[in-house]
This record gives structure tokens, C-alpha cells and sequence, in this order.
């Protein structure tokens, strides 16, 4: 027993003890995370195959690629907003995300008999399998904030992008495994990732099961509930048809308009992994067989970064930790654009800043919105980021794509390096007002 005469005071001890409650990752985050690494294990199996696929068997130029990788990473930003809203209003964010993660695993059953129907088959189920990811992805992250208390966002996110990316490691590792031991079996592949995403799909119906009432990240963090109204009721929210206008017009105040805006800015010179990679096979810095390793490296360096970097995200505030990522990406790009080092020194540099990259943005801007949103409109707000994200990223493959078929990989490389160096200046002064104008709670502070 701690003894007042021991230096500490009852009371202090138990502020202590809660705070440290607080700073904790839930369990149901660890649930959700297996859901998202199996589904990602399925995900990333297709996706590592994904260039060789398209480049070797249906014989697709570096534009019909373009338009493929476009079409894979930003269709789903045509039914995410809408969905979100939907789980915002009905609060039921687990049966939105369960529909989500049916279509993507319905989408593995398609790939078999996509590819007779040439390339065009091949996008349409493809464009299933990211209808599902943008139904599924903003209500799964409002589940995480649901359970995390505001002090524990940046590590329980961190938590679940590792996960995540033990998912997307073990993909590409299984999918080489196979076409090493069955060559041009692709579609054993699709088969044993539709096994994975059917699992998940279990796993969320089984053992992931959320609160009766939501908490928001600040009350989580010990702030009273305004007067008039309990906590629980408070954390409930009100009743979907009498929500304060208040909250709906945070999406069009300054913190929030002004991080739409980096993020698609940042995103309009954003290269995709496969293209990336696809690249470096083109040029011969890496043996085709070999190129879902590549997929398997990135995801280590962000499985191994993701929690040290949300803690730093909690610790330093968001913004300085995005911003960081996206100078590593830049510096990446510079790097493929002169294709002065040895292939060795080329690929582990752009599996190291991929990951990096990835770990410093994709669950810090998630925390973000988190802690700056109101929680009855969080679902719907995250959608919006990440919709904004996946439209300006298809119009970039695009305008890749196009690149490299005029030029060459390494001239597209040093457009957008050249891109996304003045992005990321304009993105650093708006940090810059941001740190002055923006509400502590979107500047990450405790």
C-alpha cells in the first residue's frame, strides 16, 4: 500500500493511476487491428501482384496502368463521404464497416474470372474492392477514437497501423511464396486471399464489440459534461435528427478546410507504391520475381515505425510529424529521379522512406481529426479527408501515368518530386498559422 508518508497523497496517487488508465490502448483497438490485418493480408496479396498482373499477362502500357492504379486508389472516394454520414447518423458504425469489409472479400471471389474479360473486367472488380474499403474505413477509425481516450489517440492509431501493417507484410510474403511454388498461378493467389478477407470478416462479427454509448476523446480525457446533460448522454450524442447545426459547420471552419487543403495538395504528387515499384522493375533495379518483397520491406519499416511515431504525433502535435513524413517522401523521389545509386542503395532507400512515410501520416491525420472533430460528425469528417485524399491520388496516377509514357519513369519522378517540394512548402506555412490560430485540440495538446 502507498502510504501518504511516502511523498504522495491519496488523491494524487489516483490522479495519477487514471491518467495512466487513460494513456493506455484499448483491447477492442487490438481487435480491430486483427480484423484490418487479415483484411490487409488479403488486400496486399492482390495488390504486390497487382504490376505484374496487369504489365505481364493483359499487357497494359505504363498509362492504362495509370488509369488502373488511379481507379484502385480513388473510386472509393465515391461512396465513402456518404456512408460516414450514414454512421453518423445512425451511430451504426460496426454494421456500415461489416458491409464494407463483405464487398472487398467479394471482390477476391471476382478476380478469377475478371481476367478474362481483358482489363476492363479486371477494374471493375477492382473498383468493388475500393467501394468496400471507402465504406468501411472512416466508421472502422471512428470505432478506434470511440474506445481511445484523447491522451492514448496517436498510439492506439499507431497500434492499429502496425497492425495493419503486419497485414500488409504477410501479403506479399504468401503471394511470392505461391507463384514461387505454382509460377503464373495468379489465380491461387486470389483464392487464398479471399480465404483472408473472409476471416476478417468473422473476426469483426465475432469478437469486435463496441460500447452502448460512444466517448469522446475529450470527455475520455476528464472533461464535464456541459450542464443540463449527464456524461453518458453527452457521450452518446443527441439524437441524429436534432444534432446542432454547431457541429456540422466545424467542417467548414479554418483548422479543418485548411488540412483538406495539404492533404490534397500533398496528394496531387503523391506516386503510388506499385507505380513506384513497377518503375524499378522497368529500369531493371529489380528482378520481376521479386518485386511483392519490395511490398514486404515497406510494410516492415511501418509496422516497426507506426507506434513510435504516433507516440512522438502525441507528444510533439500532428502536424510537425506529417509535415516530416513528407519530406522523407520528397527526398525519396529526388533519389529515383537522378538514378545515381547502386540498385541496392535505390531500393532500400525507397522501402525506407515508404514506410516512414506511411507511419508519419496515415493514422496521425486520423488522431487528428479525432481529437479536433465533435464526435457526432467525426465519421462523416474523416470521410471527407480521406475522399479528398483518393481523388487528388487517382488524378495523380494519371498524370503519372501519362508522364512516364512521354518521358520516361525517372523524368515522371522528377515532376513530381518537383510537385510535391512546392506542395509541401505551401503545406509548411500553413503549419506555420496553423500553430498560432488552431484550437488546442486540433493542435494535438493535452
Amino acid at each position: 500500500m502507498y502510504h501518504a508518508e511516502a511523498g504522495a497523497r491519496p488523491e494524487v496517487l489516483r490522479a495519477s493511476l487514471d491518467a495512466r488508465a487513460r494513456s493506455r490502448v484499448p483491447r477492442m483497438v487490438v481487435f480491430i487491428g486483427c480484423v484490418s490485418l487479415l483484411t490487409d493480408v488479403a488486400a496486399e496479396m492482390v495488390a504486390s501482384v497487382l504490376p505484374l498482373y496487369l504489365f505481364m499477362v493483359l499487357r497494359l502500357s505504363p498509362l492504362e496502368y495509370g488509369w488502373i492504379d488511379g481507379l484502385f486508389n480513388g473510386s472509393s472516394a465515391i461512396v465513402r463521404v456518404w456512408f460516414a454520414h450514414w454512421a453518423d447518423r445512425t451511430q451504426q458504425h460496426k454494421r456500415i464497416a461489416f458491409l464494407g469489409y463483405a464487398l472487398s472479400a467479394l471482390s477476391r471471389i471476382g478476380l478469377f474470372v475478371a481476367g478474362l474479360g481483358g482489363w476492363i473486367s479486371v477494374a471493375v472488380v477492382l473498383l468493388l474492392d475500393r467501394v468496400g474499403k471507402g465504406i468501411r474505413t472512416a466508421p472502422r477509425d471512428a470505432m478506434i477514437a470511440q474506445c481511445t481516450s484523447a491522451p492514448a489517440l496517436g498510439a492506439a492509431f499507431g497500434v492499429h497501423r502496425a497492425m495493419d501493417a503486419v497485414g500488409a507484410l504477410a501479403g506479399p510474403l504468401l503471394a511470392t511464396g505461391l507463384l514461387f511454388a505454382f509460377p503464373g498461378r495468379f489465380d491461387l493467389v486470389f483464392a487464398v486471399s479471399a480465404a483472408f478477407a473472409i476471416s476478417g470478416l468473422v473476426v469483426l462479427a465475432r469478437w469486435v464489440k463496441m460500447p452502448a454509448a460512444a466517448t469522446a476523446p475529450e470527455e475520455a480525457a476528464g472533461g464535464a459534461a456541459p450542464p443540463g446533460r449527464t456524461a453518458s448522454a453527452q457521450a452518446a450524442g443527441p439524437p441524429p435528427a436534432t444534432r446542432a447545426p454547431a457541429e456540422w459547420r466545424a467542417l467548414l471552419r479554418a483548422p479543418y478546410v485548411a488540412l483538406c487543403g495539404c492533404c490534397a495538395l500533398l496528394a496531387l504528387f503523391t506516386v503510388s507504391d506499385g507505380m513506384v515499384y513497377a518503375g524499378l522493375q522497368a529500369r531493371g533495379r529489380v528482378d520481376p520475381a521479386w518485386l511483392p518483397m519490395l511490398f514486404v520491406a515497406t510494410a516492415g519499416v511501418f509496422m516497426a515505425a507506426a507506434i513510435p511515431i504516433g507516440r512522438l504525433s502525441d507528444r510533439f502535435g500532428p502536424m510537425s510529424v506529417f509535415a516530416a513524413g513528407h519530406v522523407g517522401l520528397v527526398t525519396m523521389y529526388a533519389l529515383a529521379s537522378v538514378d545515381l545509386l547502386p540498385a541496392p542503395m535505390t531500393i532500400a532507400a525507397t522501402v525506407t522512406l515508404l514506410g516512414l512515410y506511411y507511419a508519419a501520416t496515415d493514422g496521425v491525420v486520423m488522431a487528428l481529426l479525432a481529437r479536433g472533430l465533435p464526435a457526432a460528425i467525426r465519421t462523416t469528417g474523416m470521410a471527407v479527408v480521406t475522399s479528398v485524399i483518393g481523388l487528388a491520388r487517382m488524378a495523380a496516377s494519371v498524370f503519372f501515368g501519362w508522364c512516364w509514357t512521354e518521358w520516361s519513369h525517372e523524368s515522371a519522378m522528377g515532376v513530381f518530386a518537383a510537385g510535391l517540394t512546392t506542395s509541401l512548402l505551401l503545406t509548411l506555412l500553413a503549419i506555420r498559422w496553423w500553430s498560432l490560430a488552431a484550437p488546442s485540440t486540433w493542435r494535438g495538446e493535452r
